[in-house]
């Protein structure tokens, strides 16, 4: 049984780069988890938390985000996250190629893992192995 695969079932990951949106599904499926959700903008994923809460879509047990999403940001998304007691039992992990600063706001709303893109795939693979064992 792999490390993700108890704790993890559905990951929902906010990336607006399709190389690096293919990147974090293959580590979440290579750890065990059965269904990944996609989307490319902070809009969509609200669109998909707020079904979520209604009980329309499956909650995820773990949400990857990066910061810059083009024209939109992820701070909209760690801000609905932060604000909402049932989305905020949700891990975060915040995968990102911005600086300093912003890293230093995500640890102000308290996410999960911060994992600088430079970082590699190793390092995402790393925070969600550390995540599902902290979940379990």
């Amino acid at each position: 049984m792999s490390a993700l695969n108890s704790a993890f079932q559905h990951v929902l990951i906010v990336e607006d780069q399709a190389s690096d949106m293919r990147i974090a599904a293959d580590v979440a499926t290579s750890l065990g988890a059965v269904e990944v959700d996609a989307r490319s903008s902070a809009s969509a994923a609200r669109l998909y938390l707020q079904s979520a809460l209604e009980g329309e879509k499956p909650m995820p047990d773990l949400m990857v985000v990066d910061l810059d999403l083009g024209y939109e940001s992820g701070f909209e998304l760690l801000r609905l996250w932060h604000s909402t007691p049932k989305l905020a039992k949700i891990p975060v992990i915040v995968w990102t190629c911005l600086g300093e600063e912003q890293m230093e706001i995500c640890r102000l709303f308290k996410v999960n893992a911060i994992v600088p893109k430079a970082d590699g795939m190793a390092a995402l693979k790393q925070a969600m192995e550390l995540r599902s064992r902290a979940a379990s």
